[in-house]
């Protein structure tokens, strides 16, 4: 018990390295070597936990999507009218510094996806969660009465989607020209829109 105790935590100090890495040097900084200079660490004495550079980099891009998972998901289970939704789906935008970085991190590592199916799976699993969040909120606002009763619940779902796609890519992407208070503006002008 104690060596998977220490085996675990290892990986946690490994993983709290490859952070580091991210923040200071971006995803063309990381790299086994990298990592393991990072954690102390010889890259076989790393390889040991991650056998190569796209295993670090899915292990990125999975921390990062629970990371937002840990935070949309309590809100979503108590969300029963506009406000909650509101408030959920804020969660989800880059409003602050602490939520910009994990879609940071999500894009660049998106972005990488293309030449690794492990990611791109890993990307497109995000991506359906996203929508499913999107069908959820629509259907909160369906039941406590507020969504305009002539709207599609799900072609409105679909446009709350690329909405939050959109802004995630924006207030990540383009920081300076998105500014979290336009992504507010933004969100609270669409749910006007289809709220009756």
């Amino acid at each position: 018990m104690p060596r998977l105790a220490d085996h675990d935590a290892r990986r946690a100090e490994i993983v709290e390295a490859l952070w580091r890495v991210l923040r200071r040097d971006g995803l063309t900084g990381v790299s086994v070597r990298t990592v393991a200079a990072e954690a102390g660490l010889s890259p076989t004495a790393l390889r040991y936990y991650f056998p190569s550079q796209d295993a670090l980099l899915q292990t990125a891009m999975v921390e990062t999507v629970t990371s937002g998972a840990a935070r949309v998901v309590p809100l979503l289970v108590e969300a029963v009218d506009r406000k909650g939704v509101e408030r959920m789906l804020l969660e989800l935008l880059p409003v602050d510094e602490r939520q910009r970085a994990d879609p940071e991190t999500y894009l660049a590592l998106a972005a990488h996806a293309r030449s690794s199916p492990a990611l791109a799976a890993i990307s497109e699993e995000t991506g359906v969660g996203i929508r499913r969040l999107a069908r959820r909120a629509v259907g909160v606002l369906e039941a406590s009465g507020e969504l305009r009763p002539e709207l599609d619940p799900e072609a409105t779902a679909f446009c709350l989607d690329a909405l939050l796609q959109g802004l995630i890519f924006q207030g990540s992407a383009r920081p300076r020209l998105t500014s979290p208070e336009a992504i507010r503006r933004t969100l609270t002008a669409y749910l006007d829109q289809i709220c009756g």
